[in-house]
């Protein structure tokens, strides 16, 4: 099925929230009069999906993608990523979103996928270097690193101070980035939204809108567990 081209997922995003306290459903756009998209997130009941993105201003548009609830996959946990059929251009897409339960300060997120002909490797990794800063004078967040590339510094990496933009220490490209505020008290204690912005940088413009999809939403379910403190649990009501 042919994805539909009305449906495109921009190089850059950021969430929009209602007037409520309680983030179970926002809107992503560029624009606050501009909503792009709609998520939902239900972090509870095991019978639905943990964050659902749809198309448009409301639930009633096409669902986009989905992520399963979090399940303990051999000493890390795991969440299916679902890419549906308006963006994907050979039906739905899965793909399995890993991480260590216990990993210190230093939390990784893997995926990997079908780039052209050969599957290539994806991590988020934490950041709070230059790549978040242009989104909050106080940012934190996380950067996706293409693991089988060479970061435009000629993959020489480094430290932060010497390297190129968008390069890793260990020399890989940066393909998106998304940034909250930091806070000097835990998500769980804050009642207000976390902010959210995404973007794509480098060769990630490039990789196609099942990538984009795939690195909104993933970037979202990041975000989600270590902005907004919902849980790697699931619970059955």
């Amino acid at each position: 099925m042919a994805p539909n081209m009305d449906i495109e997922i921009p190089t850059y995003l950021r969430a929009i929230f209602p007037n409520s306290l309680t983030p179970v459903m926002f809107h992503l756009g560029q624009l606050d009069q501009e909503l792009r998209f709609t998520v939902t997130v239900d972090a509870f009941s095991s019978r639905s999906p943990l964050l659902v993105l749809h198309a448009g201003s409301t639930v009633r548009g096409p669902v986009l993608a989905s992520v399963s609830k979090p399940a303990p996959y051999k000493g890390t946990y795991r969440n299916i990523v679902k890419i549906q059929s308006p963006i994907s251009n050979t039906g739905a897409i899965e793909v399995s979103l890993t991480t260590p339960i216990d990993d210190g300060m230093h939390v990784r997120y893997n995926f990997s996928l079908a780039i052209g002909s050969r599957h290539e490797k994806f991590e988020w990794r934490a950041t709070r270097g230059s790549e978040v800063h242009v989104a909050f004078r106080n940012a934190k967040g996380f950067k996706l690193v293409r693991l089988g590339s060479e970061g435009p510094g000629g993959g020489q990496g480094g430290s932060r101070a010497t390297r190129a933009v968008g390069e890793t220490s260990d020399g890989k490209e940066v393909v998106a980035v998304w940034a909250t505020e930091k806070s000097l008290l835990p998500a769980a204690f804050v009642p207000n939204c976390r902010p959210f912005k995404f973007e794509l940088l480098g060769s990630g413009k490039a990789l196609g809108q099942e990538f984009a999809c795939l690195a909104l939403t993933t970037a979202l379910r990041v975000w989600s567990s270590e902005a907004q403190a919902v849980p790697n649990l699931t619970f059955d009501i």
